[in-house]
């Protein structure tokens, strides 16, 4: 802060420098360097100095600064009376700061002052309090709700403090054992010590001193870690009786004492606990197996004093070595998982006393053997016998009650090299060892779990892409079919269109030739009149005129017929005009449509024109006019379809509507997917939307939504660039 300092006033930042004096100066009372507690003065803010300057200047900002941090130490400092005179200036600039964290800081504070001076108040004060107090406390809920994890322990710790004020003593626990819990979740931690301090306190109300006691070690305990050594100070002074026999020393003085399965020190041992959480530190923040294994067992050699060391874990309902050690090299050999009583084939011994592990795995107690060949009830037992170890510790690993591993360690040069004091660090980091070790292992197995999973995701994900293809390949020969089934619709439009003016050509032709003949015998018999000549002339010129006109009018079906035909069994790009190409695909409809009583409604400028694939157009409107004469009406229905194209900047907006059913909300969302049909038994597959789809999204490169209501109809809307580039 004093660097921000510097650097704001070589910015000549002289208002934010301000700002920033004030929170440097409350951070200093707090560590402890200045003797008022709720007085902003010294070397960095003068009150008497600056005050004067803020108010003169109306920096509303400063002044909400000022007076809340001061509303902040005199609570802190246990001066109610002070906390509410500075609360109630911090209120008058609360519109300074509108927005900032200050304002829930102020309704917090505000709150739990009001109800630290509650029982010394009057009547009508304490109504007055309670009822700020319950209205900051609303604001403050207010903010959880978004932020539970700034604000839910605040709104938790003013509860707790009001149901205490009001005699609640069972919901004031709870409160405060939430506030305690929520800010240290959250990290914060000035408000889990305040909020132990405040349950120290109220516990020490009701006689549970020894309770008490807890909490208010855990306050100042917190308020080291935060720094704030005044309110360290200000604690045990207010506390003696609880917090004198609870000071926290780095070392503890361990005497010797005597058992059955060992000897008298020379003197006491002094057992250092900074090494001891150094290494418990070391232990916890490692959570490969075989590192932790690595590290535990040179940790363990080093404390203990031993030269040879082992690790044993239950495996399979047997125990086995997973990590071994010794002091004369730095190589652990880890996760072998050797029997303890695995002997090698070059010597007629296990590696270790394995009815000494056997005994401590069953009793869960400690062996310490100070000369194991003299003394003991395990001196008959064939490994010592053979290797005549000087020194055996062996000592269980027990984590909540429950037994997860055993430390065996050898010292062959000294008898008693395993003194009380080294076994006293073995027993204190026994309990982060077993934590570790199950975390690791915890670890390894979520290691496996997810190489597994990733394998049998791997796996599942080659079948599914398998599958897909399988599906992709299904799927193109669907469409396949429905395209030739377009073209079989096609055929048949063209014969039936065709048929007409052939037929008529044919009649007229025929007609034409039966006057021929009659005309051939009357010239022969020599007996033909004028009239006759005329009449005949007159039929034959109608004739012909007919033929000529029909076979026209074939040959234009024919011709549009084949642009279709080649637009639907191909995937060329040319460019064409909408109406002109729609009102062709129309006719090839016709048969269709003849036998039902719906209008086809086109709204489309004549001079609308696409570069783009009309094969594809052409399967749209063949599948939307087919779709709504499957689904949208009842065979007696007289309905409209209707086209509406629209060139929007270089976008084609095409909206195809009918007025027919419409479509259910249940349904709706999966029109598209391929083969869903409602229509299963009467012919559909479920593929014309998805064909629809397809196209629109992939080949036209555009986008398609429907819009459905039951009764009333349906509306596609089809949006695509008016020129496709490839």
């Amino acid at each position: 802060m004093a660097n921000y300092n510097h650097f704001l006033f070589q910015l000549k930042q002289e208002t934010v420098l301000t700002w920033n004096q004030i929170y440097r100066q409350t951070v200093l009372q707090l560590m402890g360097t200045v003797d008022e507690n709720d007085l902003l003065l010294g070397k960095d803010y003068s009150e008497q100095k600056l005050l004067p300057l803020l108010i003169e200047a109306n920096d509303r900002v400063g002044l909400q600064h000022f007076y809340l941090q001061k509303l902040i130490l005199a609570y802190l400092f246990g001066d109610g009376d002070r906390a509410l005179l500075n609360a109630a200036n911090a209120e008058l600039y609360l519109d300074g700061v509108a927005g900032f964290i200050n304002v829930p800081v102020y309704h917090f504070y505000d709150a739990l002052a009001r109800l630290s001076v509650y029982h010394s108040a009057t009547k009508d004060q304490q109504e007055e309090h309670l009822f700020y107090a319950i209205s900051n406390q609303k604001k403050i809920q207010t903010k959880a709700r978004s932020a539970p994890m700034n604000f839910q322990h605040k709104c938790d710790l003013v509860a707790a403090e009001k149901s205490r004020v009001l005699g609640d003593i069972v919901e004031a626990m709870e409160y405060y054992d939430l506030a305690i819990q929520g800010a240290k979740e959250n990290g914060y931690i000035q408000e889990q010590a305040l909020g132990a301090e405040l349950a120290g306190a109220f516990y020490l109300s009701i006689g549970r001193e020894k309770i008490a006691r807890t909490y208010l070690t855990e306050a100042r305990y917190c308020y080291q870690r935060w720094g704030a050594q005044a309110k360290v100070a200000h604690l045990e002074s207010k506390y003696p009786q609880l917090l004198a026999s609870a000071s926290i020393s780095t070392n503890i003085e361990i005497h010797n004492s005597t058992s059955s399965a060992s000897t008298k020190s020379s003197g006491a041992g002094v057992l250092d606990l900074t090494t001891a959480v150094k290494a418990s530190h070391t232990l916890a923040g490692e959570i490969v197996i075989n590192k932790l294994l690595a590290k535990l067992m040179k940790i363990v050699i080093e404390n203990a004093g031993a030269q040879t060391g082992f690790l044993i874990l239950e495996k399979n309902e047997r125990w086995v070595i997973e990590a071994s050690g010794s002091v004369d090299t730095d190589r652990v050999t880890v996760m072998q998982s050797i029997p303890i009583d695995f002997v090698e084939d070059d010597r007629e011994i296990p590696l270790l006393a394995v009815s000494v592990v056997n005994y401590v795995a069953r009793t869960q107690e400690n062996i310490v053997l100070n000369d194991a060949t003299r003394e003991g009830q395990f001196t008959h037992v064939p490994y010592i016998v053979a290797v005549k170890p000087k020194s055996i510790l062996c000592t269980p690993l027990i984590h909540q009650g429950k037994l997860s591993g055993i430390l065996y360690l050898e010292n062959n040069l000294t008898t008693g090299a395993f003194t009380p004091d080294r076994l006293e660090i073995l027993q204190l980091l026994s309990s982060q060892i077993a934590i570790s070790i199950e975390n690791a292992q915890l670890y390894a197995n979520l290691q496996q779990f997810n190489h597994n999973l990733e394998q049998l995701v791997q796996q599942r994900t080659s079948e599914l892409s398998q599958t897909l293809e399988d599906l992709k390949s299904a799927q193109n020969q669907l469409v396949e079919s429905e395209k030739m089934a377009a073209l079989g619709g096609l055929v048949a439009g063209v014969a039936h269109e065709i048929n007409t003016p052939i037929g008529i050509g044919i009649t007229a032709a025929s007609l034409l030739a039966e006057k021929v003949t009659q005309f051939c015998e009357t010239y022969a018999n020599g007996s033909i009149k004028r009239s006759e000549l005329e009449k005949f002339l007159d039929i034959a010129l109608q004739s012909s005129n007919m033929i000529l006109a029909n076979l026209m009018r074939a040959a234009d079906l024919i011709h549009s017929f084949k642009e279709v035909a080649v637009d639907q069994s191909s995937e060329l790009k040319r460019t064409f005009k909408v109406r002109e190409y729609l009102e062709e695909i129309l006719i090839s409809l016709t048969a269709k449509l003849r036998t039902t009583k719906h209008k086809v409604e086109i709204n489309c400028d004549q001079n609308i024109v696409l570069d783009s694939y009309p094969g594809v157009l052409s399967q749209i409107v063949t599948n939307l006019v087919m779709n709504s004469l499957v689904h949208a009406y009842d065979r007696d229905d007289e309905g409209v379809m209707a086209f509406d194209f629209q060139l929007e900047d270089d976008r084609l907006i095409f909206e195809y509507a009918d007025n027919g059913k419409g479509i259910t909300p249940e349904n709706l969302s999966k029109i598209f997917e391929p083969f869903f049909t409602t229509k299963r038994g009467q012919g559909g597959t479920g593929l014309g939307l998805h064909i629809i789809y397809n196209l629109v999204t992939q080949k036209l490169q555009g986008t398609i939504q429907c819009q459905s209501q039951v009764g009333k109809g349906t509306k596609f809307t089809i949006a695509f660039p008016a020129q496709i580039n490839d």
